[in-house]
């Protein structure tokens, strides 16, 4: 049976261990928010995997209104380059690149404009790779092997990529 002093250590011990993951947790947050990763936060995990249904049924709704041609002659860019992409993909593009702009620090980040032209910006580079996967799959698998390191972030591995491709003459 434990002492009264034992069972003191303990608390103090586990109210030291509450603080320190508390203070890991706040300086995690802070350095994935100046580093614009707002979406790999506790906050951004758990309100993507909120919207994320919601936002695909949205993708999916407006694709079926597309189809039908009752959504006007500006839907049909939509059609030609987003058709084969999948909603989650799209739905996960848009909210990661939602959260890490609008809860980013640096300046005018949060503008209307800015998170929509980085998303289009995003879905662009997104299918751009899905061209390379059929144009040259070889090269690209080997490509990201040597050249898609863990430590680069999206848009780094992205224009990697993008240089070698055009460096090997694959034209986008």
């Amino acid at each position: 049976m434990p002492t009264p002093r034992q069972i003191e250590e303990q608390v103090n011990l586990e109210r030291t261990q509450v603080t320190q993951g508390l203070n890991r947790l706040k300086k995690n947050t802070k350095q994935l928010e100046a580093k614009s990763y707002s979406s790999a936060t506790v906050y951004g995990i758990s309100s993507i995997d909120a919207l994320m249904p919601k936002l695909v049924q949205h993708i999916t709704d407006t694709k079926q209104r597309i189809s039908k041609g009752s959504s006007g002659r500006h839907y049909r860019e939509i059609k030609e380059y987003l058709w084969d992409i999948e909603d989650v993909a799209l739905a996960g593009i848009a909210l990661k690149v939602t959260f890490d702009k609008v809860f980013s620090h640096k300046e005018n980040s949060n503008h209307l404009i800015s998170v929509t032209a980085a998303i289009g910006g995003a879905i662009e580079n997104e299918c751009q790779m899905r061209y390379y996967e059929k144009a040259a799959p070889g090269l690209l698998a080997t490509l990201k092997k040597n050249y898609w390191h863990q430590h680069k972030g999206t848009k780094q591995k992205h224009i990697t990529i993008q240089t070698l491709m055009n460096k090997s003459d694959v034209k986008n």
